[in-house]
């Protein structure tokens, strides 16, 4: 409070000396204005001998001044008195010894002496008057001091008063704040006294004065670290005893484990004698082969590693058809060492999506399901589909043999619908390993087996997971095979695999489709040797050709199919993952561009090509047909002669100035055209007419075109 009271005592002294010193000045210009003023009033009496007159007008003058005027008084040169007021006290004790040459004032004995030069000069003729009997030199006019010390007193007492009044409510607001700053230091004390007690959300909402407001949020983040602590240390403890229950859990497992191994020793003891009684029965056939004998001692062995549990593997990530294409062989050598044709059929999820599944279970799964559809007697043809079913709610794999012959005999079926391995016969440990692989893969198994009309073995696994793939598609794919049902059964599973599939089941539709149809890859499942000329000039026409040809057949014809075409000929079966390799990274449909105006006829011929392997672009105006032209290479134009802008034969003429348009087939569009104008046509530079209206007959001619500019563009 010292200072600021310093600083009001300082403020009050300063206003009362600059009102003080602003009062003198004013009355200082006041006297200057008397004094001229007198000075100017007086100048005319000057001239007049009557010393009285000058003297009453002397005291009118100091009567009615606006300024308080004690004498006047009027002195020459000597600084003697010549004419006074009637005041003259001060008059007669001022003594002055310097010239007064120009307005001056000065105090004396309390009072303000104001002294003002008169000039005597006449104003008309500039010489001295003759009549003057005085020479007057100067003016003294006294006045009072306009403020005195109770005068500027009063603004100080007042400043001073108001002053004091706001150093004390300031005073009062500074005892208010630091009485505030003690309660916030108070509850920001108790705060920390409830943290450090332990206590949860203790958290800083009310306001504080602003020297404490940084506090605040530090006292917050420490509370909510302090809740996050004893939170984590809680889920601690509850993780701590969370896992000291899964131990017990565990340990009870572990003790139940215990028993069941105590009981599988038991049941692996008889599973040992068992093995032991069935080899000493394979011993007393002596009739059996050393092959036979080593493959029902090898059947024992799995069969026994299965029931132990050794053969136990983790789930592999592996793709369906690569899966089988690599167990073909096995499959082909288990069918032809007993004479038997194997099939396989696909779905198209094998090639999509790869599985987790046990690579070495599902291959002795596929083993045993042909070791036992072949028992059946005069089995000639099995037929294996491997179909991958993934919905949004469950993953299956379906396996489903098919064989032909007199079918399994009722022991077999028996013996696959229980779960006892123990009352098998030595020669029986196929199905005892199928029996073991269903439990342990928890398939569903269901057999259909009609005397003379063949079996079918079907199996439901569970599959854990399947990851999708993105496959790269076949953009033509061509298919023949002479039997229907199979046709149809293999184009199902290669339809999603490829942008366009043609179908044919003889060699004279094969022979048409693949002169009208632009193929990358074609799937030929060959029939009976038959017709091997006719059979070997297409094949070898077709492989001449840009896209890849598989060909397959069966075991038995194999020899003579590969002699007489001279080509690659594979056995069967046929695997999807033989087209992983065969798919361009380009699309190989021949382009053809259809320029005409009439919509509707754009329409139409967007309808007959639309299942066509054709990539069809339009134009409806030559102008937007040559932009198109400049900006993509077609292998065919269907050109309209009546185009709005430009005539069809002059849009002809400028593309055979294009250097990549020099031997495209350019083919005229016209409802009619008279020999000379078709002689018009060609000079123009196109190939040949098609009339309106486009019709299904006049597609084949448009598609020969279009697979001599897309030859004509691959040489190139």
């Amino acid at each position: 409070m010292l200072p600021w009271l310093i600083a009001l005592i300082a403020m009050a002294s300063f206003i009362g000396l600059w009102f003080k010193f602003e009062a003198e000045t004013q009355q200082h210009i006041q006297i200057e204005q008397m004094a001229a003023m007198l000075q100017s009033s007086i100048q005319p009496l000057l001239k007049t001998k009557d010393t009285e007159l000058l003297k009453a007008q002397l005291n009118n003058l100091r009567y009615t001044s606006a300024v308080p005027l004690n004498a006047i008084a009027i002195y020459n040169q000597q600084h003697q008195v010549l004419v006074t007021t009637d005041a003259i006290g001060v008059v007669k004790n001022f003594t002055y010894s310097q010239p007064v040459h120009s307005f001056s004032i000065q105090s004396y004995a309390n009072q303000l002496l104001a002294l003002q030069p008169l000039n005597t000069q006449d104003v008309t003729n500039g010489s001295k008057s003759s009549n003057a009997y005085l020479e007057p030199h100067y003016l003294l006019l006294v006045f009072e001091p306009v403020i005195g010390l109770g005068d500027w007193l009063p603004p100080i007492g007042i400043v001073g008063l108001i002053g004091l009044v706001v150093l004390m409510m300031l005073q009062k607001h500074l005892m208010q704040l630091a009485q505030r700053q003690h309660t916030d230091v108070s509850l920001i004390v108790h705060k920390l006294n409830q943290l450090c007690h332990g206590q949860l959300n203790v958290k800083l909402n009310e306001e504080l004065v602003p020297e404490l407001v940084i506090l605040k949020p530090a006292l917050n983040r420490l509370s909510q670290y302090q809740s996050e602590i004893i939170t984590a240390a809680e889920q601690t403890n509850q993780q701590l005893q969370q896992q000291l229950e899964q131990v017990q859990q565990q340990c009870e497992q572990i003790q139940q484990q215990y028993s069941a191994l105590q009981l599988q020793c038991s049941s692996s003891e008889q599973l040992i004698q068992n093995c032991l009684f069935s080899l000493q029965q394979i011993r007393q056939h002596a009739e059996l082969s050393d092959n036979e004998l080593t493959e029902h001692l090898l059947a024992q062995i799995r069969l026994l590693k299965l029931e132990l549990g050794a053969a136990k593997e983790p789930p592999q990530q592996f793709k369906l058809s690569t899966f089988l294409a690599d167990q073909r062989s096995v499959l082909q050598q288990l069918c032809s060492s007993k004479a038997i044709e194997l099939q396989l059929f696909e779905t198209a999820d094998n090639l999509s999506y790869e599985i987790s599944f046990s690579s070495a279970h599902l291959a002795m799964l596929l083993v045993t399901m042909a070791q036992i559809a072949s028992r059946a007697k005069s089995v000639s043809d099995l037929t294996l589909r491997v179909q991958l079913k993934v919905s949004q709610s469950d993953i299956a794999l379906h396996l489903s043999i098919t064989g032909n012959g007199d079918g399994i005999s009722s022991r077999i079926r028996q013996l696959l619908a229980g779960d006892d391995t123990r009352s098998l016969q030595w020669h029986e440990s196929d199905v005892g390993i199928l029996i073991v692989l269903m439990r342990q893969l928890q398939a569903s198994l269901t057999i259909q087996s009609l005397e003379g009309l063949g079996c079918t073995i079907a199996l439901v696994l569970p599959v854990t997971d399947a990851v999708a793939l993105v496959p790269t598609k076949v953009p033509h794919l061509l298919l023949c095979d002479q039997q229907h049902a199979s046709l149809v059964e293999r184009a199902e599973g290669l339809t999603p695999l490829a942008e366009q599939l043609a179908q044919c089941t003889n060699l004279a539709e094969l022979e048409r489709a693949a002169k009208q149809f632009s193929y990358d890859t074609a799937v030929i499942m060959l029939p009976e040797p038959a017709e091997l000329s006719q059979w070997r000039e297409q094949l070898q026409w077709l492989s001449r050709q840009p896209g890849r040809v598989l060909c397959y057949a069966s075991a038995a014809q194999l020899p003579v199919w590969r002699e007489a075409l001279q080509l690659e000929v594979r056995s069967n079966p046929f695997c999807l993952d033989d087209l992983r390799l065969t798919a361009p990274t380009t699309p190989s449909h021949p382009s053809l561009l259809v320029v005409d105006d009439n919509a509707t006829n754009l329409a139409f011929v967007q309808v007959l090509l639309k299942d066509q392997p054709v990539q069809l672009y339009t134009a409806s105006c030559g102008i937007d047909a040559l932009k198109l032209c400049q900006q993509y290479t077609f292998d065919t134009i269907l050109l309209d002669i009546q185009l709005p802008d430009i005539a069809g034969t002059e849009v002809a003429k400028q593309l055979r100035q294009l250097p990549a348009y020099l031997h495209t087939p350019i083919l005229a569009f016209t409802a009619h055209a008279l020999e000379e104008e078709v002689n018009a046509f060609v000079s123009a530079g196109m190939n040949d007419v098609i009339f309106k209206p486009l019709e299904a007959t006049k597609l084949d001619l448009i598609l020969r075109w279009c697979l001599i500019g897309k030859a004509n563009n691959t040489d190139q």
